[in-house]
């Protein structure tokens, strides 16, 4: 009898082994499919927040190269000295409209590459059923 018993608690254990598999296998794909999604949106905010500070730097340098060039020419008497305040004032106003305009960008660059990732997903799952994975 005890023979019996331990077949019968087997088999039971083995019956709930199965469905444990079988729900920890939707489980794993779930939290597979968690993890994916999480990793592509911190590349997506690490790719994002690159071109933000190449943009901050790039504008940065381009002013002061802009501000640099016309304190040479005031400084060679090539601008009138009223004329300074508003060439300075010139650079500036461009200056802030780059910087100002970073975050719409950084946002759109975000987006879009989320949207590459998700248009590449499904190609990738039907890929995987016909292998068989």
């Amino acid at each position: 009898m005890a023979t019996a018993r331990s077949k019968r608690a087997g088999d039971k254990a083995s019956t709930q082994v199965v469905r444990s598999s079988t729900s920890n296998g939707r489980h794993s794909d779930a939290v597979r499919e968690l993890l994916v999604h999480a990793t592509r949106v911190q590349l997506a905010t690490l790719t994002s927040l690159s071109k933000f500070f190449v943009g901050w730097t790039q504008s940065a340098d381009r002013y002061a190269q802009a501000v640099s060039d016309e304190l040479l020419s005031r400084a060679h008497g090539e601008t009138a000295p009223r004329e300074l305040f508003g060439r300075l004032a010139t650079v500036s106003s461009t200056h802030l409209r780059e910087i100002t305009g970073l975050p719409t960008d950084v946002v759109r660059h975000f987006n879009s590459e989320l949207a590459k990732q998700a248009e590449r997903r499904p190609g990738q799952q039907q890929a995987r059923r016909q292998a068989g994975g």
